[in-house]
């Protein structure tokens, strides 16, 4: 064996040189010093087996490449690498290293990094040298010693480092007694055993167990050694260390489950192997085959996940690098680079010599450094980088809102780490996220040893000898107890092979109320007419199809599925609805399965469903109506809860149905796989109405069982008792929709304010404090801490304290409230027709002149009239044509409407008449049917003006930067009025005043006003209108006519001394100027005697003018403000005028933009 023998002497003459330098080390060192001179470059030795690394040497040339880059790292100089391919394991492995090592330290490297696999022999050279050495895969524990590889450090942590994170977890959980399980394949497995158990007994930990797994291969063999180590220790042990690879870890809880060992949770299983957790690779980790390459994947069972969450996982962290994706020694020889060029660099600026091994080693051992994986590594005074472990358990997925408990979406996930103090040499285990800690199997962590002991010798032990005198009977009983089992169960095949629950169609006659001329039809229209004159009227009610089945009314309901077969499980819950018997539950009839067709029958409920009772307004539902409608729905819930149905899963008020008794009965339960994959029509509709009293926990459940849960009723009670104390819907008055409600409950995230529930704070609703303590403890976001139904009775026994025992009292009281509530019904709807008829009167009168409105209600013909002087006024909007063609007909209809809008809220401040609008043209008139004497110019001209100033600010909805153009034709005349037609009658105005009035707009300019000679005569009696006039206009059928432009209106001056005055008046005026809201006529009159304004006399008041049913205050808080019937009347016929110190201001025709008020007296 010649490769041998080189490698021993190799070995030999490296311990005599490591023995000539420590005997001689200044003489080591000036020869070293005389071989290498520090230049510009630094070079290391890189020693590797090509062949099984390629990947892996990636990370070499990236980190010189980076450290090359930092001007912080080596400033002033670079880095470079001499690499060497050291070849594979033969018998020359050792000495080709030694060999490579030689000629690069004559060529001058600083330091060597590697090799990958057994460095024992080249770091005692690398020691020899006096030279730094750093590993990224060399695992050979002999190397820690740092009396002899006093220049060697490594990135990989040994496998052994993984046992202070091991005592770390047991310490943290007090976990001082517990037994280890050793697989013998892989090869560290013994390894870190022996550490564990030295750290253990250092502590004072009891190992009670250390078991061997030999050549684990998951055979016959093996599984039963598996079985025989779990038979001897588990009376005497709670806790296992399992070391060894995954799929035997698998076995090994598979065979505690196998003995019902985990389901209690006092078990718990800590798994020690090399596998590094990944969170993005999905993989199920409780397989065997999930690592186990000697068992097909289609024969690999999964293990249940309530058994596998009593398994602590402690693994490699994974790296935390998300741009990093390479193996992980590739990441360890990059951080060897970098930690060895970090304490170089700072030797160097110490000015310290980088060829000084031990100098060098200083700097890198007791220290921390960030790895490229993501997080900090610890180099401990071995050399030895402690490693980052994470422990893994099997937690609710994040997001999911699976509650502690549930298992259907539940993986590994890691919940702690291990973080490292320098004053100790064992890290702390700590959670990552304290929110999220380890979910026990029982919610607590298991005890290493029972109170009383593994064999209750730490509790005194009782005599039971009499236990020996009564097992003879107690064996005779069981042996009878079994007979009679098995005679119930034979019984119960015969009941359920029967087809007691079948109902015959032949037997079935199916009415349809709108045959009332059948006879049979007639009684039975007769019965539900009532539950018509009960909950409402007929088009607000929805009718379930009904039925006459051997002489009794029964209700008829179809599931929409093509066919079903009739399974035993049916048949099961077929029986068990027949069962189901009590009076505040519907009673099941029977299904028909005939004719490819699923038909339930129940027994029918006249008067509807409570959602139907809810909705009816007319329907009085007083405290003791509420609190016996309660008390049957918690009276169902809770027999159904006791019964073998466990839960009802769609608890609403649709599915609380009330009989001619008014006694209330749960329906729509059970039956949950006869009902399975049917294909309601709606379904889209009725899904959002049953999610809407859905659980949020059932919500987020995308497996939920069709029966839902006890607790999960519970919060759609809550839900159900809101509805029927608001009778608002489940959700009372929210401007949230229906799928913004779902989400919001379904994800509390999305909310600030934590969980999303319906709001009571409503002033409408008076709810008591106990009901709103209830509401609050049934809508609880945590299901385990919602009460069950018994408790929610207890909790609203208050809300029954009026009910009497007897049933038939409390139906009695509820038929006599009734009749009380009829009496009540009527003048209500009497009431009601009054009010209708005001609407229709009012509505008459917005359709004609009131005058003329009255004589067609009486019945009297209406005469046409003629008025002597009328002022019409036309208006038109510019372009309305060319705009039709760029938009659609839906647009025009909404600008027409907001332009017309605009126009009625204006026309409303002044004594003019809206006769009629065509397309785009509107016709108002003023002077008629009642005459105003010759204020009808004034009146046109001053709507015309404010026309115009609005229109500039109203922009159409679908061009925004587009305003309306108005153009207004106004012209004054005689002019004949009339009523057209008797269907849709008209008020129309006929005359050549009309004409003309329509020809002054046609001709008229965009946003001028064009009046005739005639109106500007009038405007030139009444004063203050500002017109310019045009000139000759050529009017069509009238020849040319002397046209005006109307501009402005100006206002007179006011003398100082009346402004004065005024000013002291503002006070007393300001109530009525903050009243805008209660449609305030303000009418403000100078305070002092004798004032004059020009030729008018303005009396000494201050008047008001409201109507009777404004609610309006004043300075004082008061609604004390006098009512006038009229107007204080001068000897002239003019405007006073009164200037107010306010920036709104009133006029008696509601608020202006100018700057003064105009009263007329």
């Amino acid at each position: 064996m010649p490769g041998l023998s080189a490698s021993t002497a190799a070995f030999s003459c490296i311990v005599v040189l490591l023995g000539c330098q420590r005997s001689h080390p200044l003489a080591a060192g000036a020869a070293v010093s005389s071989m290498r001179r520090l230049s510009d470059t630094i070079n290391i030795g890189f020693l590797a087996e090509y062949s099984q690394m390629r990947v892996t040497l990636g990370g070499l040339p990236l980190a010189i490449e980076d450290v090359n880059k930092n001007p912080n790292l080596l400033p002033g100089k670079k880095l470079a690498f001499k690499p060497v391919d050291i070849g594979q394991k033969m018998s020359a492995y050792r000495v080709k290293p030694l060999r490579a090592m030689t000629q690069m330290r004559e060529g001058g490297v600083t330091a060597f990094i590697g090799p990958d696999e057994s460095c024992t022999t080249e770091a005692l050279l690398a020691s020899a040298w006096n030279t730094p050495m750093l590993s990224f895969k060399c695992s050979d524990p002999i190397v820690s010693n740092k009396s002899t590889f006093h220049t060697f450090a490594r990135t990989l942590a040994p496998a052994s480092k993984v046992s202070k994170s091991v005592i770390s977890l047991l310490n943290a959980f007090h976990w001082n007694k517990f037994s280890i399980v050793v697989s013998s394949k892989p090869i560290w497995g013994s390894d870190v055993a022996r550490a564990i158990q030295e750290l253990a007994e250092a502590r004072n930990f009891t190992i009670s167990h250390f078991k061997y797994i030999s050549d684990y291969i998951p055979t016959t063999k093996t599984l039963s050694q598996i079985d025989r180590i779990i038979e001897e220790t588990f009376a005497t042990t709670r806790i296992y260390v399992f070391i060894g690879e995954h799929i035997a870890m698998v076995d090994f809880v598979r065979g505690l489950q196998n003995r019902r060992l985990l389901e209690s949770g006092d078990y718990i299983v800590v798994s020690v192997d090399d596998e590094i957790y990944d969170s993005n690779r999905r993989v199920n980790s409780m397989e065997r085959n999930y690592l186990d390459p000697y068992i097909r994947k289609e024969k690999s069972k999964s293990l249940d996940k309530i058994s596998f969450r009593s398994v602590i996982k402690i693994s490699m962290t994974y790296p935390q690098n998300p741009h990093i994706r390479v193996p992980i020694y590739g990441l360890h020889l990059y951080d060897s680079v970098m930690i060895y060029v970090r304490a170089i660099t700072e030797v160097l600026r110490l000015g310290g010599d980088i060829y000084d091994g031990n100098l060098v080693m200083s700097h890198i051992f007791n220290r921390s450094y960030h790895s490229i994986q993501g997080f900090d590594v610890y180099i401990d005074s071995n050399g030895d980088a402690e490693g980052n472990y994470t422990v893994i358990t099997l937690q609710n997925d994040v997001g999911s809102g699976t509650s502690v408990g549930s298992l259907a979406k539940m993986s590994m996930q890691p919940v702690g780490f291990f973080a490292y103090d320098k004053n100790s040499d064992i890290p702390e285990f700590r959670y990552i996220k304290n929110d999220r800690p380890i979910q026990w199997l029982n919610g607590r962590p298991p005890l290493a040893e029972p109170l009383c002991g593994f064999h209750g010798e730490l509790c005194p032990r009782k005599k039971l000898d009499w236990r020996y005198l009564v097992s003879g009977p107690l064996c005779a009983l069981v042996v009878v107890v079994a007979i009679a089992l098995l005679i119930k169960h034979y019984r119960y095949e015969q009941t359920l092979a029967g087809l007691l629950w079948k109902v015959d169609m032949k037997d079935v006659t199916v009415i349809n109320l709108g045959e009332y001329n059948n006879p049979t039809n007639k009684n039975i229209f007769q019965i539900c007419r009532q539950s018509i004159l009960v909950v409402g009227e007929p088009n607000k009610r929805s009718f379930t199809n009904i039925a006459l089945f051997r002489g009794n009314i029964v209700a008829m309901k179809k599931i929409h599925k093509k066919s079903a077969d009739i399974t035993r499980s049916i048949r099961k819950e077929l029986k068990l609805m027949r069962e189901v018997r009590h009076e505040n539950i519907i009673n099941f009839i029977g299904a028909s399965t005939d004719h490819g067709s699923v038909i339930i029958f129940t027994t029918y409920c006249a008067r509807g469903s409570l959602e139907d009772v809810l909705a009816n307004e007319d329907l009085h539902l007083d405290h003791m109506f509420i609190s016996s409608l309660v008390s049957d729905i918690l009276k169902g819930m809770i027999y159904l809860h006791d019964s073998e149905i466990i839960s009802h899963g769609n608890l609403r008020s649709s599915n609380c149905l009330i009989d001619s008794r008014w006694v209330c009965q749960i329906s729509d339960f059970g039956l949950h796989e006869l009902k399975a994959g049917q294909e309601e029509p709606n379904k889209s509709e009725l899904e959002l109405k049953r999610a809407l009293c859905m659980a949020p926990e059932l919500l987020r459940d995308a497996y939920r069982p069709g029966r839902g849960s006890q607790k999960g009723d519970v919060y759609s009670f809550g839900i159900l008792l809101y509805e029927m104390i608001g009778r608002k819907g489940p959700w009372g008055d929210t401007a949230y929709s229906k799928e913004e409600i779902i989400q919001f409950v379904k994800c509390p995230e999305m909310l600030q304010h934590g969980v999303f529930r319906p709001a009571l704070t409503h002033t409408h609703l008076d709810i008591p404090d106990y009901i709103r303590k209830c509401l609050c403890q049934c809508w609880d976001e945590d299901p385990e801490v919602r009460p069950d139904i018994r408790l929610v009775r207890m909790h609203l026994k208050e809300l029954q304290a009026g009910l009497k025992p007897n049933i038939f009292d409390n139906m009695l009281s509820i038929m006599e409230k009734y009749a009380y509530n009829l009496e009540g019904l009527v003048q209500e709807r009497t009431n009601l027709l009054y009010e209708e008829k005001k609407k229709t009167d009012m509505l008459l009168y917005q359709m004609l002149p009131r005058p003329v409105a009255e004589l067609l209600k009486r019945g009297d013909p209406v005469e046409a009239e003629c008025f002597d002087c009328v002022t019409i006024l036309f208006s038109d909007i510019v372009g309305f044509t060319e705009l039709c063609t760029t938009s659609t007909p839906f647009e025009v209809v909404e600008m027409l409407n907001d332009w017309y809008t605009c126009c009625d809220s204006i026309i409303s401040n002044y004594d003019v008449y809206k006769v009629e609008t065509i397309g785009d043209a509107y016709m108002v008139v003023s002077g008629l049917p009642l005459q105003n004497g010759s204020r009808h110019a004034g009146e046109i001209a001053s709507l015309a003006l404010h026309l115009l100033e609005t229109v500039g600010n109203l922009k159409i909805r679908h061009k925004p930067t587009e305003t309306v153009q108005l153009r207004i034709g106004v012209h004054s005349g005689p002019c004949a009025a009339g009523v057209v037609g008797q269907k849709m009658p008209r008020y129309c105005l006929f005359g050549d005043t009309v004409n003309t009035a329509s020809r002054m707009e046609s001709t008229g300019d965009s946003m001028r006003i064009h009046i005739s000679e005639a109106t500007y005569q009038l405007l030139q009696l009444i004063g203050s209108y500002v017109c310019i006039e045009r000139g000759l206009t050529s009017i069509k059928g009238k020849g040319d006519m002397r046209t005006y432009w109307l501009t402005k209106r100006q206002q007179p001056e006011l003398t100082p001394d009346l402004i004065s005055t005024v000013d002291t008046l503002d006070t007393y005026c300001s109530g009525a100027r903050e009243s805008i809201e209660a449609s305030v006529h303000q009418y403000c009159i100078p305070a002092a005697n004798n004032y004059r304004l020009g030729s008018c006399n303005c009396d000494t008041k201050c008047l008001y003018s409201r109507r009777s049913d404004d609610n309006v205050t004043n300075s004082h808080g008061t609604s004390e403000f006098p009512k006038i019937s009229e107007t204080t009347q001068v000897n002239c016929n003019q405007l006073c005028v009164c200037r107010l110190n306010s920036s709104q201001v009133f006029s008696n025709r509601g608020p202006r933009s100018a700057p003064s008020i105009t009263f007329r007296l």
